[in-house]
């Protein structure tokens, strides 16, 4: 009988996505956090963060785009931003169908305590039920339009409201290795489709289920070109 192997440290399983185990038996999502803990000049970054906020402040109609879950990278980023910078974000939120009732009722008090517009998008659940069951038979992983959502919808809204500057409330590189904190990482069509969406793009899910949904119904988890 195989044991599954467990990071030593976080106790990570060998089955997550991404990792490895060094001699230790320390997984190397644990040794980029050492990293960040002790290589990154976080004093620069502060510098190079207060740089890019006025390169975009007060050009837009709102100066940044924050994706929201209402968890805590999220708020802590938008309080930041609000109440460090006074900036006026746009918070945008994908709502994948599992929001808890006080993470509702945390986010009410969240947006009305700062005092910033929020954009939500709940898609149609039909669709949903139909994504779910077909990730889940071909992935394991039934959230296929969480993830995709999650990170695809605030791309669309900043591109049609015109927001250029986004900031997320953490890199990829908190949870797995497709990136490390050494490398540049940029929201883009390559970093969407190596990370977020499970190896199934929209066209790729519009195929298999094809005669099941219209096409109309799976634009808004579409990358934007």
């Amino acid at each position: 009988m195989s044991t599954l192997n467990r990071c030593s440290r976080c106790l990570l399983p060998e089955t997550h996505e991404t990792i490895f185990f060094d001699e230790a038996g320390v997984c190397n999502v644990c040794r980029q956090h050492e990293f960040k803990q002790n290589k990154i000049d976080w004093d620069k970054k502060k510098i190079e963060l207060d740089e890019l906020v006025e390169i975009y402040r007060g050009k837009y109609d709102y100066d940044c785009l924050v994706p929201f879950s209402g968890g805590k990278d999220s708020t802590w980023t938008l309080y930041y931003l609000v109440e460090h910078y006074k900036l006026k974000p746009l918070v945008v939120r994908f709502d994948h169908g599992f929001l808890r009732p006080n993470l509702i009722e945390n986010t009410t008090r969240v947006l009305r305590k700062l005092g910033v517009d929020f954009h939500t998008f709940t898609p149609n659940w039909k669709v949903v039920q139909k994504l779910m069951l077909q990730s889940f038979l071909e992935k394991g992983d039934f959230c296929w339009h969480c993830h995709t959502g999650i990170f695809s919808y605030p791309m669309w809204v900043a591109i049609r409201y015109n927001v250029p500057l986004i900031f997320w409330g953490e890199p990829s590189s908190e949870y797995t290795s497709y990136y490390s904190y050494e490398q540049p990482e940029e929201v883009d069509e390559k970093r969407f489709n190596r990370y977020v969406n499970l190896g199934i793009n929209s066209e790729d899910m519009l195929v298999r289920l094809q005669g099941m949904v219209d096409e109309r119904d799976l634009k808004p988890f579409s990358y934007p070109p």
